[in-house]
């Protein structure tokens, strides 16, 4: 997956992306895109709009769950070289709900690595509101694995 930064902003852009977290061209997707922070954490400022409730005003469980695993894949990934790519899929993820996160307002999407061993990759994240304060954190291994052999075909490139 191509990447584009962009004033420190971390874009997936390329044409072959249509990820529902993180690409710019997916209609229905949350279009994500992050910078780097303070100790090689990676955030994003997202806001969710309502049809992403669970309860009324209330992000849905999923959709939080999604945009903590789409932040924390980038955690593993943000500090490569440029045109290096690491190929990781989340293997067990680990999420608790502390206080309701709203719908309508700005939110800080935060993650960073905090370790690996072999193929394993381990990070943490957190979806805070305004002020900072955690409202959901998750934590979560990751594993790297090959790249899909058919990957020049998936980008248009025979």
């Amino acid at each position: 997956m191509s990447d584009t930064r962009v004033n420190g902003i971390l874009l997936f852009d390329g044409p072959d992306n249509n990820c529902f977290g993180c690409s710019p061209f997916n209609d229905r997707g949350l279009k994500l895109a992050w910078r780097r922070a303070a100790d090689g954490e990676i955030e994003a400022s997202y806001t969710a709009a309502p049809h992403l409730n669970g309860s009324p005003g209330i992000v849905h469980g999923g959709i939080q769950a999604v945009l903590l695993d789409e932040t924390m894949g980038v955690a593993i990934n943000h500090g490569q070289a440029p045109g290096a790519e690491r190929f990781v899929v989340t293997a067990h993820f680990e999420l608790d709900y502390r206080r309701p996160v709203p719908t309508g307002v700005p939110l800080l999407l935060r993650a960073r690595q905090t370790g690996s061993e072999g193929r394993n990759y381990f990070v943490e994240g957190e979806i805070c509101d305004a002020e900072g304060s955690a409202l959901t954190r998750a934590s979560a291994r990751w594993v790297e694995v090959p790249p899909p052999a058919n990957l020049a075909q998936i980008r248009g490139s025979n």
